[in-house]
């Protein structure tokens, strides 16, 4: 397995979200607008160059680097996948030397992330999202 640092396809995003259960049918044209929105990407591949899984760090540079869409297909987790693309991205962030990294772990996921130098923050500082229009 390697680590790349190239997007993955619209078709190859489009799936890993499926994999996820994050989105039943994507947009194509919404998928290619989010491979080439600017994101450092980390990619795994097996040795056939399949995709097996992703993470993803949006980031201004300087300040802020928040950690989304690290997805593992299911035939490939507990084989330390999540976990190089991890290093590879806190590396990443390290280099930047980003003030704040934070991520949003999916639910039961916190040990794995506090194993990796992650801690949660307090109730006062609550991860709040924006509803959706009516």
């Amino acid at each position: 397995m390697k680590i790349e640092r190239t997007p993955p396809s619209a078709d190859e995003l489009a799936n890993m979200y499926q994999i996820a259960g994050w989105i039943d049918d994507p947009n194509p044209d919404k998928m290619l607008k989010s491979v080439n929105s600017g994101s450092e990407w980390f990619v795994a591949r097996d040795l056939d160059e399949i995709i097996v899984g992703i993470g993803r760090l949006i980031t201004d540079y300087v300040r802020y680097g928040f950690i989304i869409d690290v997805i593992v297909k299911e035939e490939h987790r507990k084989k330390g996948v999540a976990t190089s693309i991890m290093q590879a991205v806190i590396a990443e962030c390290r280099r930047l030397d980003l003030d704040s990294v934070n991520l949003w772990p999916s639910e039961g996921k916190m040990p794995f992330y506090e194993g990796l130098g992650f801690y949660s923050l307090p109730a006062t500082q609550p991860h709040m999202k924006l509803r959706p229009e009516n």
